[in-house]
């Protein structure tokens, strides 16, 4: 039995059908960039203030950076984290997308994003854990 090989084809379908109305309207730019090893995809918004996305992929694995937030890990050998993806693309372009924030010992601290289904914890200090474990949200703002 073969089976076949994974690509970034997923990942990049996902994005393209996301921000296709705002890659046409010109509110976004896509570009995408193969080398040998890597494959890169990025979104640069023309809105100010914006999330800017990129997507370095080696192989079926990558890292997904959301404006200068640590990297999430990605592997489109995983049904669900191609379910996930896709769902964090379609929050990120409709203005679903929160950051949540925990309050450590340094001050508060980006600790994951959320969406109506999702969310996607980011690597690093959890932040204050316990009874007193504080946390706060903020919308991330759209392309509009």
């Amino acid at each position: 039995m073969s089976y076949p090989k994974p690509s970034t084809d997923r990942f990049v379908g996902a994005i393209r059908t996301a921000y296709r109305e705002l890659i046409e309207g010109g509110k976004v730019s896509l570009l995408v960039d193969h080398s040998d090893a890597e494959k890169t995809v990025r979104i640069e918004p023309t809105v100010s203030g914006a999330p800017r996305l990129e997507l370095r992929m080696v192989g079926s694995v990558g890292e997904l950076f959301l404006d200068d937030l640590d990297p999430f890990e990605v592997d489109e050998t995983l049904p669900e984290d191609v379910e996930e993806f896709e769902s964090f693309t379609r929050a990120l372009v409709g203005g679903e997308l929160e950051l949540v924030f925990r309050k450590t010992l340094f001050g508060w601290r980006p600790a994951a994003v959320e969406w109506p289904g999702g969310q996607w914890s980011l690597p690093g200090n959890p932040g204050v854990v316990g009874l007193f474990s504080r946390s706060r949200r903020e919308k991330l703002r759209g392309y509009g």
